[in-house]
């Protein structure tokens, strides 16, 4: 087992699903699926939860973070599983629901600072990831080359 199957896991993943879909309410399964691809990547998540950065839309933030999206698409298809699996297990607890072609947040999953500071800092980017994945779905899949 590769050491990213460690970092990320079960847990941090169905984490960051309810903490963005919390801020945003409802997201179609597409939107869902592009909520992982965006964790995964360290530097992204530490950008989107800096207090200072404020999030304009996602063309401008493509502009100005064209290497964050180098192997984008390659992220998303190994979240594809993980994804499935995180919402399988939020969907069991009751904190998501499955409705409408998406997920809607049915409850919180709280923090606890004994998660870990990656858990902490997806918890401080969540709302700006909600923005980052809730326009048009067919501009992000195009502009970060995702293969479908």
């Amino acid at each position: 087992m590769k050491f990213s199957s460690y970092y990320n896991n079960l847990g941090i993943n169905a984490f960051a699903i309810a903490s963005v879909l919390k801020e945003a309410g409802f997201l179609t399964l597409p939107k869902v699926a592009l909520i992982l691809p965006v964790v995964a990547h360290r530097e992204t998540v530490k950008k989107l939860a800096d207090r200072r950065f404020r999030f304009v839309s996602f063309e401008q933030y493509l502009i100005d973070n064209i290497e964050y999206f180098y192997n984008f698409n390659e992220r998303y298809s190994a979240s594809l599983t993980p994804m499935v699996n995180a919402l399988q297990l939020l969907c069991e607890i009751g904190v998501v629901q499955l409705k409408d072609n998406g997920a809607v947040a049915a409850s919180t999953l709280p923090f606890d600072a004994s998660m870990g500071k990656r858990a902490e800092r997806v918890q401080r980017a969540s709302a700006n990831i909600a923005a980052l994945v809730s326009g048009n779905a067919e501009v992000f899949y195009l502009n970060a080359r995702i293969e479908l």
